[in-house]
């Protein structure tokens, strides 16, 4: 049998760009004289949707694209997630809907669940996955609940698709990464499938850094178990939730009878390949094409979600605060890969604080990359607004408007962003960037309506000692950051105690800190100040070693236990007040770590 897996884009919220994809996918299969062609999960209507599921002509939409798809089958087989709807409501009072697999061919839908006299021409998903970013229980049902209703064991509601010569067990996303759920489906498959059998996972798995190598390890172990080949089918592209922009990376994998991936498909691009299947045995004639890893692949996917998302947005055009520090230079190398330098407009806003190290850092920035860029003072501006508040008084109460110190500090960072920037990205009919990253989103080291505006947050889930590493690794293909705007300490530059060219900066130790901050909020049984303190309490060795910091770089920094306790609960009290009000309100921040700020790490304001 000849399989030819279809690693396509599904775009969120629009079926009939979808179809197309589909059609131009099948008619490549039947090109190479395929039998079958398996795509994605949810390929027709796209997977991170949120309540567009509650609107019913789009799910109508889904379902007319549906019955299209099948009928593209006449001549090959054809295996697809989408949508699948019942007559009556669910418990929710809505239409009772499930995320489903379906397999059309000669023009009709086989049935894929019978049971008990119920028989579907569709295969509901087993396990729903409500964690981190996903809430699939909030708008579909399952094949638990299914099981339920009839009455009948999940032993029998799960069973292979008989077809010519040997049973086929379909299985979709989260079905396979069954470790810490009672029901395991690929259990249940391997009890009535052997030698000459295959299995197939449906996909619409987000990127996180690494996840390549858990997911070998999940589906490779599935198939040695079974002593089945495997196919493993996941969708590329870019779809969000509002808080939280994702890459979906394909890499679609054929794993041998004995869990070995003997092929992968590309990272962050559409493609199709040809799985030859006889008697159990998997070949790909295709050569594999060589993948990036560690930060590289972090790289590529962040390029890939701001290309696939501005062009969603319809931006073609992006203005950057350079200030001449790391985040701003990292992010203007992404976006000018991503959109082109000549769309890529860079300002340098400076006042008296701004040492000429960094005002030359921006420019030469520029240079390297080829940008248009500008600089637009910004302190004659905060000056007329300071004295024009100086003059004016309230009624009622005698506070005088004298904006020094910290008042300043924040006004020059809210001028930069919502006032100049955003002022320059309508002028040249563009959107503007928010540079953040993931250590000031943690503790609030940033200044609401100032440095977190924006359209996206491309480093927002990176740690600032990440993103030294990205500069790294985009020098070595190119020398385009300048040095000094890696040498000179992290800084706002705000004020006189800001100053870089005196060795002064940011208050956050980040080799440390990052790793504090990272304790706290990426583990994923969440830890809170008693357990970092507990562990301090253990000692420095102890410490370091859980945290994962150097410890002669931590010596170095701290003495006794006490100034530990006292530092980690200033910023603990920072991470869960001012720096939580400030994070509800962030752009949507590109994800690509085990956890991310946003709606994959869901907060309420508390007393």
């Amino acid at each position: 049998m000849k399989i030819y897996i279809a690693q396509m884009e599904v775009i969120p919220g629009s079926p009939e760009k979808n179809f197309s994809a589909i059609q131009k996918f099948v008619e490549e299969g039947r090109r190479q004289d395929a039998d079958l062609v398996v795509f994605p999960e949810m390929a027709v209507p796209g997977y991170l949707l949120s309540d567009l599921w509650e609107e019913d002509s789009f799910v109508e939409r889904c379902l007319h694209i549906n019955e299209a798809v099948c009928a593209l089958s006449n001549q090959v087989d054809i295996l697809f997630g989408s949508v699948a709807k019942e007559k009556e409501n669910g418990e929710n009072g809505r239409p009772l809907l499930y995320n489903a697999a379906f397999y059309a061919s000669r023009g009709e839908f086989k049935t894929l669940v019978d049971c008990k006299g119920v028989r579907k021409n569709f295969l509901p998903k087993t396990l729903l996955p409500c964690y981190r970013e996903f809430e699939e229980t909030r708008y579909f049902s399952d094949l638990r609940k299914l099981a339920q209703t009839i009455n009948a064991p999940m032993s029998e509601m799960i069973a292979p698709l008989q077809l010519d010569g040997f049973q086929l067990g379909i299985t979709i996303c989260e079905d396979g990464w069954d470790s810490l759920y009672k029901i395991k489906p690929f259990e249940i498959l391997r009890s009535k499938m052997g030698a000459g059998d295959l299995l197939i996972n449906i996909s619409c798995s987000p990127y996180t850094q690494g996840k390549d190598r858990a997911r070998d390890r999940v589906f490779g172990t599935h198939a040695k178990h079974a002593g089945i080949p495997l196919l493993y089918v996941n969708a590329v592209g870019s779809q969000n939730n509002g808080k939280n922009i994702y890459a979906f990376e394909g890499d679609s994998s054929v794993y041998d009878a004995a869990g070995k991936s003997i092929f992968s498909l590309p990272l962050f691009e559409e493609h199709g390949t040809l799985v030859h299947f006889e008697k159990g045995i998997v070949r790909v004639d295709e050569a594999e094409s060589p993948r990036t890893t560690g930060i590289a692949e972090v790289h590529q996917a962040l390029v890939y979600m701001i290309r696939k998302n501005l062009a969603r947005f319809g931006i073609q055009k992006m203005v950057i605060g350079a200030s001449g520090g790391i985040d701003s230079a990292v992010s203007a190398a992404l976006y000018a890969e991503a959109l082109g330098a000549e769309n890529v407009f860079l300002v340098n806003m400076p006042t008296r604080f701004n040492s000429h190290t960094t005002r030359n850092a921006a420019k030469d920035l520029a240079d390297n990359l080829g940008c248009p860029y500008m600089v637009a003072p910004i302190e004659s501006v905060a000056n007329a607004l300071c004295e024009s508040l100086a003059e004016d008084s309230f009624v009622r109460n005698p506070v005088k408007m004298d904006v020094s110190g910290i008042h300043y500090e924040n006004l020059q960072a809210r001028l930069r962003s919502a006032a100049f920037l955003a002022t320059i990205a309508s002028v040249v009919g563009a959107g503007f960037t928010c540079n953040g990253n993931k250590s000031e989103v943690a503790v609030g080291y940033c200044t609401l309506y100032g440095d977190t505006s924006g359209v996206m947050c491309a480093l927002g889930d990176l740690w600032k000692t990440q993103v030294y590493e990205l500069a790294e690794e985009i020098n070595s293909r190119r020398s385009v950051i300048p040095q000094a705007s890696i040498d000179i300490p992290a800084s706002a530059e705000l004020s006189s105690a800001q100053n870089v060219d005196e060795g002064k900066g940011d208050p956050i130790i980040y080799p440390y800190h990052d790793k504090l901050f990272s304790f706290w909020m990426e583990r994923w049984q969440r830890n809170s100040i008693a357990d970092s303190e507990a562990l301090l309490n253990k000692g420095f060795d102890v410490y370091c070693e859980q945290l994962g910091v150097d410890k002669e770089f931590f010596k170095s920094k701290f003495h006794t236990k006490e100034e530990v306790m006292d530092d980690m609960r200033r910023w603990w009290h920072r991470y869960k007040g001012i720096a939580l009000a400030k994070r509800i309100q962030m752009p949507p921040i590109l994800s690509v770590s085990r956890r991310a700020f946003g709606f994959d790490f869901r907060e309420s304001q508390l007393g």
